[in-house]
């Protein structure tokens, strides 16, 4: 390693569902994918030697201790365990502490030294986007000195970017088509689990991008109060896998049904649900449609094409491509961009 080589590469999408993370070593061409769940908990030491979290994959058990002796449990591990979701915890110091074990997880996984290097790059939404200085402060001080499953690990950021989503999309579309990006007005659109976003750019030269808390949450809290879903913690966590697939595979309202009713009353649920989930995604893309429309106005005739990302971007697909046809724009999905460039 030379002071301009780190030792891991590194890009972090601290999703809401499902943190996503690609990495590699400076000196291997491997980029390897890492996955964390949304899990995110406060425990006690006590809790902690009960459990003995020391085994498994470090994304799924892990745990990261701060300098203030917090101790916070994240992945697949946090949902078997006593403690409590943060309290007064802001958006982008989530983000910060996700990042945090994310980098140890890595560390434990490539079996890095106490001490070593990065390259980082930090995809936010852009609603967060705008603390970006408070989460790179608040990661930057925490990586001076952090312990991961029990091992005390100090980070050097050689590269510590921080990006709004989208920004990732635009690039790889700048890259393998760099004059055909240059000379198109192009609009970025992510809608996911919590937030949609929109970040235009204009003859390749990004514009002042826009973010509003509208993702698939919203449209699963008015399916469960239209459709008086009473369910407890671990079947709360399977609905939005339930609603979204229920599209493609309406047996899953069966499912849902008998979450929360006898045997006697699952087919009067069932058209419950329904009627709810038709009025919910009317209702919620209104809002975005209309959303979209007032905050870009009469820039909307002026973009030549739209990528379009986020798992709640492919339920509304059909709806989406509609829209956006009316101002005739072409229409370009992130999990195909590569065929559609090349």
């Amino acid at each position: 390693m030379t002071a301009s080589q780190p030792d891991i590469i590194l890009t972090i999408d601290t999703g809401t569902s499902q943190s996503k993370v690609f990495w590699k070593r400076w000196s291997q061409g491997n980029t390897e994918l890492l996955l964390m769940g949304s899990e995110f908990l406060e425990i006690s030491p006590d809790d902690l030697i009960d459990t003995g979290l020391s085994g498994g994959r470090p994304e799924n058990d892990a745990f990261i201790e701060l300098f203030n002796g917090k101790i916070y449990v994240l992945g697949m591990k946090a949902q078997q365990m006593r403690g409590k979701p943060p309290a007064g915890l802001s958006k982008y110091e989530f983000a910060a502490y996700k990042a945090l074990a994310i980098i140890g997880a890595i560390a434990e996984t490539a079996n890095l030294p106490e001490q070593f290097t990065i390259a980082l790059s930090a995809l936010l939404p852009y609603k967060e986007y705008q603390d970006r200085k408070a989460f790179h402060d608040l990661l930057s001080h925490n990586l001076t000195g952090f312990n991961f499953r029990g091992r005390r690990y100090i980070v050097s950021p050689l590269v510590l970017e921080v990006k709004p989503e989208g920004a990732g999309l635009a690039q790889s579309r700048r890259n393998d088509a760099p004059q055909s990006f240059n000379h198109k007005n192009i609009l970025v659109t992510m809608i996911g689990q919590r937030d949609a976003s929109l970040l235009p750019f204009k003859q390749g030269t990004p514009q002042s991008g826009h973010g509003i808390r509208l993702g698939f949450e919203q449209l699963i809290d008015a399916i469960v109060a239209r459709a008086s879903l009473n369910l407890d913690a671990k079947n709360t966590g399977r609905l939005t896998e339930y609603i979204f697939q229920a599209q493609q595979n309406p047996k899953l309202l069966d499912r849902i049904a008998r979450m929360v009713v006898t045997e006697a009353e699952v087919e009067r649920k069932i058209e419950q649900l329904q009627d709810a989930i038709a009025q919910s995604r009317n209702r919620y893309l209104r809002d975005l449609l209309d959303w979209m429309k007032s905050t870009l106005g009469q820039d909307l005739y002026e973009f030549d094409e739209v990528i379009i990302s986020g798992g709640t971007a492919l339920y509304f697909k059909d709806e989406l491509e509609d829209f956006f046809a009316q101002y005739d724009l072409e229409v370009s999905w992130a999990m195909n961009l590569q065929e559609q460039i090349h």
